[in-house]
């Protein structure tokens, strides 16, 4: 029998006349790396801060790590640890006494919190940057500082929101497959981003929130492979006119297309096999076509399916940029 560290019933938040979140169940299972997929304003932030203590629920229920949000918040706040841009460091201190007193507001023995200090500075590499104050840091490490700072007292359940902003490729790499340790080790993880592939690479199961509503959950890969209304090819044509990938995006069952020479992919909506009258038009346009095979969509995909359209996805990145 699964043993869950997050579990939501019913969870709601409305803001005035707006429902942020609208009924939100949900069940996160020990050492699960879980990922939040949806725009800015689709409820997953508002998620997040009620699981995490930051504001009440309208109404329903949720626990994390078996602690009630609403009548057990200390509790809750004692087994979680929050990366996110509302939580902040205390500038003017150095890396390191951020991470003694915080060891102390929770209650670590001197000895442990030292040991565990070393621990997550050795692993990160701060070395001499654990002695710089927090705002001569890039903004990179300002990120791994908030990392150390969220693992200090080794929380149950642990909250990266849009974790690898900022960070330069190797790093990002690096946390990834630290993360994918930490819930080795039995520790959940539940990581929000804008980044579609980021889910693809790591996540256990994504959920996808859209206008407040858990649309759909999963693992990735089944995420993309059962959905029934949407078929992707795609077709080897080198050096393709421009004029001829607008021509197919005007069909009218075709939801996206994107062409990286030389590989045109084309996503359809309704799952109709527009392979045979794609060719056609190459060929007779006098494009060479080298190969042409059915792919599984990517998450990404995926979403434009889920919520109606290539609009939809172009929204999504557009105001998640903006963050």
């Amino acid at each position: 029998m699964s043993e869950f560290d997050i579990v939501t019933r019913g969870l709601t938040k409305v803001f005035g006349h707006f429902t942020a979140v609208d009924n939100l169940n949900l069940e996160v299972e020990v050492g699960e790396l879980f990922g939040l997929l949806g725009p800015n304003g689709a409820g997953k932030t508002t998620t997040v801060r009620m699981l995490c203590t930051l504001i009440e629920p309208t109404r329903g229920q949720a626990k994390v790590a078996g602690y009630d949000v609403a009548t057990e918040p200390a509790k809750v706040r004692r087994n979680i640890g929050v990366v996110s841009d509302g939580v902040l460091l205390y500038k003017d201190l150095t890396v390191e006494e951020n991470l003694k007193l915080l060891a102390k507001l929770y209650g670590l023995p001197k000895a442990k919190a030292e040991d565990r200090m070393r621990e997550l500075f050795e692993l990160f590499k701060f070395n001499e940057k654990a002695k710089r104050q927090v705002k001569a840091l890039s903004s990179g490490w300002f990120k791994k500082s908030m990392i150390v700072a969220a693992l200090i007292h080794t929380p149950k359940v642990l909250f990266l929101d849009e974790v690898t902003s900022g960070l330069d490729p190797q790093t990002a790499i690096a946390l990834r497959e630290f993360t994918r340790k930490l819930c080795d080790q039995g520790v959940t993880v539940v990581w929000t981003t804008h980044i579609m592939e980021e889910p693809e690479k790591i996540c256990d199961r994504v959920g996808i929130i859209y206008e407040g509503r858990l649309i759909q959950i999963g693992r990735p890969s089944d995420l993309t492979r059962g959905i029934s209304e949407l078929s992707v090819i795609e077709v080897e044509t080198p050096n393709l006119q421009s004029d001829l990938i607008d021509k197919i995006k005007t069909y009218n069952d075709v939801s996206k297309v994107t062409y990286e020479d030389p590989i045109l992919r084309i996503s359809c909506l309704r799952g109709g096999d527009i392979s045979e009258e794609i060719v056609k038009l190459l060929i007779n346009s006098g494009a060479r076509v080298r190969s042409v095979r059915p792919v599984e969509p990517t998450l990404e995909e995926a979403f434009v399916s889920l919520t109606g359209g290539e609009e939809e996805i172009d929204r999504f990145l557009e105001m998640s940029s903006k963050r």
